[in-house]
């Protein structure tokens, strides 16, 4: 049975995620993972967290049911040509036991739960698969408001019997509301944390680049990590809470164990 390389749930994007086989019923991966990320968005210092592994797919025929690194998804479309349906995703705020103070004073967001709609053609390239997709979401709640749109590119190749490679690349644009949240600083959040009242705009926010490996232990146990590196880009990276207090690069290493059955 052929698991995706990466479903790291609320972990790694789903462009670094290999295809699954097409088949009918559940298949199912539990582990656990250790991340080295930014804090929050644009933020210089980075964090440790041990996170849980949660990866599963439910499928009959051209449809199904998966959750793919912080997004769970569903396929609608029959024949196999492409793939399209809708799509919920999780997005990380900001705590309020970061190490900057300055940003601190700000104050928390809350994580966000995105909905809406994704397509996805897949194509085979030489010995692996490449993957197009784009995802248009928007807020459920009252976190950031916004919509955002994600374009990504991936390709995955098995090596050997044992060995899996992904390459993924990546880019985000999201309006004014979204970038407001996340980068803004309102008159009141100046005069508390001393940075400089700013005003986002909408644009791209990021656009990032990653690879991923996966080792097979024996049919049921698996090894992987992924790293990646991305760039804050326009009204993003312009933010006093990027340019002054945090940094546009950042970069995100994953080491995972799973089990799959």
């Amino acid at each position: 049975m052929k698991l995706p390389l990466l479903t790291l749930c609320l972990i790694v994007p789903m462009a670094s995620a290999a295809r699954a086989e097409d088949s009918d019923g559940l298949r199912l991966s539990l582990g656990a993972a250790g991340v080295y990320r930014p804090e929050f968005k644009g933020s210089k210092d980075y964090e440790f967290k041990p996170l849980p592994f949660v990866g599963l797919r439910y499928g009959r025929g051209d449809y199904y049911v998966a959750l793919e690194g912080a997004s769970l998804r569903a396929n609608l479309v029959p024949g196999g040509f492409l793939e399209a349906g809708p799509v919920v995703a999780y997005e990380r705020g900001r705590k309020d036991d970061i190490k900057n103070l300055a940003v601190r004073r700000l104050g928390e967001i809350d994580a966000a739960v995105n909905a809406g709609v994704f397509v996805r053609k897949s194509f085979e390239v030489g010995d692996g698969d490449l993957a197009i997709e784009v995802e248009a979401l928007t807020d459920t709640g009252k976190v950031h408001k916004g919509k955002l749109a994600r374009f990504e590119v991936a390709y995955d190749r098995q090596l050997t019997d044992r060995w899996s490679l992904g390459l993924d690349a990546s880019a985000v644009w999201a309006d004014r509301k979204y970038m407001q949240t996340y980068y803004g600083v309102s008159a009141r959040g100046a005069a508390a944390s001393g940075l400089s009242p700013y005003a986002a705009g909408a644009g791209m926010e990021t656009v990032q680049v990653g690879a991923s490996l996966r080792y097979r232990i024996n049919d049921r146990w698996s090894a992987l990590t992924h790293g990646a590196y991305g760039r804050l880009v326009d009204s993003a990276a312009d933010s006093p809470i990027v340019d002054r207090q945090g940094s546009a690069n950042h970069g995100q290493l994953v080491f995972a164990l799973l089990y799959s059955f």
